[in-house]
């Protein structure tokens, strides 16, 4: 049964209205034990949920950005596609309206994650997303970082100020599977 909502029928659709084409994520990801204390901001809240979590997965997602200044508070929804992968995987993202996020949020029922995610500038000009989760996974703090090519992605190390272990090729950390089945054991 072909499903509306595959990937490639997703894409093809979104090229064929002047969408934007995918792209490949470069990223590792690591379990925090000491969390950073300067951050490049106050952080914005994420809601997320998954349509499909297969080997590819689609996700939706509200961002509310946190106020730089008092009346600068904003919100964005987001439908994402993901390839599978875990150093390197195709991703397409497209902003949606929120008629339409609220339409689809209803699919994503125990499928989902809270989270406040801070960013941070890392030597060398690398940036970095801190992911402090809730409810279901309240205590998990999570640090993301995007690279540019795989060589530098293999030869990144932590500095000195952050504590913690590289889970990147530990599908039980990967946001579909913590929404699916909660915090690692």
């Amino acid at each position: 049964m072909y499903k509306w909502y595959s990937i490639k029928r997703i894409v093809a659709v979104n090229k064929k209205y002047g969408g934007v084409l995918m792209a490949k994520e470069i990223e590792r990801k690591f379990l925090l034990t000491k969390v950073p204390l300067k951050t490049d901001g106050p952080g914005d809240l994420i809601a997320q949920g998954y349509l499909s979590v297969e080997n590819e997965e689609i996700r939706i997602r509200s961002k509310i950005v946190c106020p730089k200044e008092k009346d600068d508070k904003s919100s964005k929804f987001f439908l994402t596609c993901k390839g599978s992968g875990d150093l390197s995987r195709e991703e397409w993202e497209t902003e949606i309206p929120k008629w339409v996020f609220d339409a689809l949020w209803k699919k994503t029922e125990g499928r989902v994650i809270s989270k406040i995610r801070c960013t941070m500038t890392l030597p060398g000009g690398l940036k970095a997303e801190i992911d402090d989760y809730f409810q279901k996974l309240n205590g998990l703090v999570t640090l993301e970082v995007e690279f540019p090519d795989e060589e530098t992605a293999n030869k990144f190390t932590l500095p000195e100020e952050i504590e913690g272990r590289d889970v990147t090729f530990d599908k039980r950390y990967k946001n579909k599977n913590l929404a699916l089945n909660g915090l690692p054991k």
